[in-house]
Parts: C-alpha cells; structure tokens; sequence
C-alpha cells in the first residue's frame, strides 16, 4: 500500500491546528505506525479524552484510499511531513499539518525568500496601491509570495505577484478542488501556472469560520516574514501577524492615517514592535544576507508603470475600494455630481445614518436596490458566511460593492473569517 495513504489517514484523524499531531509523530515514526498502534498507547499520547482518540483507533482506509486516488485522477500534488519538499519552516511551528494538497509547482521553500502579505478585504485605494506595489517589487526581486486569497488585499497581492512574472502561493481555507471565492477562479488558475494553490483540508472541504482561521498559521509558517497592509481592530490579518511571532518570524506593517478603521491593525503592530514598511527595500535589506543570492534589490523600479485595477480585472480580483465610484449608476452620475469626501452618491437620508453608526436602522427605500437586497438576506441576529449571500440575482462583485456600501451606511458589520452581520442598534 501506498505510504501516501497512511499519512492521509492521519490527517483525517487528528484535528487541524492542535497539538495532536506533533504529539504522535514524535512518539511514533510515521503515520503507519500510528495507524497500527494499539487504543491504549493512542490514549498515552494525546489522552483518553480527546475528541480524536475515535478517529486514530478506527483503522478504516477507505476514505484515505479514495482521496489518494482521486487526487492522482486530478494531478493533485500531496506533500506529506517527512517529505523532503516539506518546507523545513512549516515542519517546526508548534502545530504543523500532517501533509499538503496541491496543484501547480511546489516551490523551494528551503531555499527561496517567501514573504505573506495579508490584509482586509474592505480594503482603501492606497492599501490596495501599497499591497500591488509591495508583491509587485518584492516579487521582481526574487521573493515568493504568499497569501490566502481571499477578497481585497490578498487578491491584489497575487495579482501583484502574477504581474511581474514571479512565483506566488494561495493558501486556502477550503479543499484543493474548492476555490473561495468563486469569482477568484481566473486568479486561482493564474496562481497554478506560477505557483501553486495549497490547503492542508481534505478535497471537498467546504470553506467556514473554522478553517480561514487555522489555515492563517501555514501562510506565517511558509514565509520569513509577514507584511499586514491594512486591517482593523478584529482583523484577521492580526491572527496572521501573531501566529507569524509566535513562529519566531518577522512582522511588517504599512503604516495608515491615525483613527482610520482600516489602519488600526497595523498602527497596533507597529506600536507593539512590528517593523515600519514603507518599501520593498525595508525587507530586503534584512533578509538579502540570509537568503544569500535570493534577493535583488537591482531588480526594483524606480516607479510602478502599471494600471493596477487594469490587472486586477485581468484577473478577476475583487477588490473594491470606496474611491471607486461604485455608488451611483451612471445616469444619476450625470444629474449630480458626486459629493463628500468619499464622493458617495447616497441620498441625504441615507448620509445621516452614516454619520450615526451607533444608531442604526434598516437601510431607506432610497438606498441602492441590490444592497438593500443583500441586507434583508443577512440574519438578524449572528453572523454570515459572505460566500452563502451570493445567488442567481447577486454575484461576488455586486455583493462586494453592496457590502462596502452598507457598512459605510453603518448597517452591516465585516467580521474575521470572511463574515458578515448586521450592525446591532
């Protein structure tokens, strides 16, 4: 029998992201002879209560078996932990991933400069400029770069990656054969043919609010360093930058205006000792001793000579920023010219519930028809997974722009995990 097999029987045994795994694989020498222990000696290691003692002492293969075998119908890759591709980084993290799907070329993490640039995705016109620029230049100089794709900054720092021709990893929150969001499947398969795509969950996992925050750990514990580029309080790029410290790495932030939302987690990190980005050579002059020949700092360009959102729509990167005059259609557009700071086309009614966030209603019958659609969708109470908003009437992108409008409305709240939820009262 494949030795494969066996070690995704482990993963499908021990719980992601617990110390279940490190526990067994330095008791036992692999995962066979794990899967051939006894209950009792299973029960010496992680426990006689732990909720994956049933799953170590059930010896059936057969779901392992039909993964492997799918997964070689498919051209999917699988690095296990004592594979020699296995990044050595990856391997001494506190709680490592018994193994790696994959699809594209698995690159050298043992020997290239990786850097994560993660980020929010209600992300502002100049973090979606800093983002493009930082993978952009970083990426030209030799640097992999990874990131989650998700909406907003890591689809901007995949497109930036893809753009200057350099190798760029997707660590995702869902089964190798899931892409989330659906939209990103133009950058998904751009990411393949110059990178790859990884997830640590079995194929046909769906995404949910458990598996974004675990999978967060593998895109710190892949890279020298972690970049935050912009993030509120709850962000969970602040997730990413601890696990990054927590992992002995280093933390970089790009600084933003004091009391802007979208700079609070980086003005966080920066206050409590992250390192000050401001360019690509902030990074590469730490690490171009370390990574010897890796980094090119003669690489960079003076200026970006590049339409950004003209390569984000030649991906399909969903990434809306308030400056982008999404809040009018274009013949209200030429009755009215566009007013406030941010130029939102809202109606009068609706800026004075904004400038209320506190006191918040449901949106007025003058709001814009499809936000309006979107909020009544959104439970009253609890949260939602953005993905399951998205239906035969809203795609991923006018839901994304209807979500930007009612959070500026102050009617919905964006949470860690690619959630949503009303705005309480």
């Amino acid at each position: 029998m494949n030795e494969l097999i066996y070690w995704i029987w482990l993963s499908l045994a021990v719980t992601p992201d617990t110390t279940s795994f490190k526990r067994l694989i330095e008791a036992f020498p692999d995962a066979k002879a794990v899967y051939e222990a006894e209950a009792y000696e299973i029960s010496k290691y992680i426990g006689s209560r732990s909720s994956d003692r049933a799953r170590l002492i059930d010896k059936d293969l057969s779901r392992a078996t039909e993964i492997y075998n799918y997964c070689v119908k498919q051209d999917i890759g699988i690095v296990a932990y004592p594979d020699e591709n296995f990044p050595v980084s990856l391997r001494e993290i506190k709680t490592p991933p018994v193994l790696l799907y994959y699809r594209g070329t698995f690159p050298d993490f043992n020997k290239q400069f990786s850097l994560s640039i993660v980020g929010t995705r209600t992300l502002s016109d100049y973090g979606r400029q800093s983002a493009f620029r930082a993978a952009y230049d970083l990426s030209l100089a030799g640097a992999i770069i990874v990131s989650g794709m998700a909406m907003g900054i890591d689809g901007v720092a995949h497109a930036g990656a893809l753009h200057a021709g350099g190798t760029t990893v997707a660590v995702i929150g869902s089964g190798i054969n899931i892409c989330y969001p659906e939209d990103h499947k133009t950058l998904a398969r751009a990411i393949v043919k110059q990178g790859c795509v990884i997830s640590e969950f079995a194929p046909g996992t769906p995404p949910s609010r458990i598996t974004f925050p675990k999978r967060n750990r593998i895109i710190s514990g892949l890279s020298a360093a972690t970049l935050v580029i912009e993030g509120r309080e709850r962000s969970g790029s602040l997730i990413t930058a601890r696990h990054a410290r927590e992992q002995g790495r280093a933390v970089y932030a790009l600084p933003g205006n004091v009391g802007a939302r979208n700079s609070e987690a980086a003005n966080l990190l920066i206050k409590n000792g992250a390192k000050l980005y401001t360019a690509a050579e902030d990074i590469i002059k730490d690490f171009e001793n370390v990574y010897t020949g890796a980094l090119n700092p003669f690489k960079l360009p003076r200026e970006l000579k590049v339409d950004i959102k003209e390569v984000l729509t030649k991906y399909s990167v969903i990434a809306v920023a308030p400056g982008d005059d999404i809040f009018i259609d274009p013949a209200a557009r030429q009755k009215k010219e566009l007013s406030g700071q941010l130029g939102l086309g809202i109606s009068d009614k609706a800026k004075e519930v904004s400038t209320e966030p506190t006191v918040v209603s449901e949106p007025p019958e003058s709001f814009d028809k499809n936000a309006i659609k979107v909020y009544k969708k959104i439970p009253a109470s609890g949260s939602v997974l953005i993905e399951e908003l998205v239906d035969s009437e809203i795609s991923m992108r006018v839901l994304m722009q209807s979500l930007l409008k009612l959070e500026m409305g102050g009617f919905v709240e964006m949470c860690p995990g690619e959630l949503v939820k009303r705005k309480s009262k």
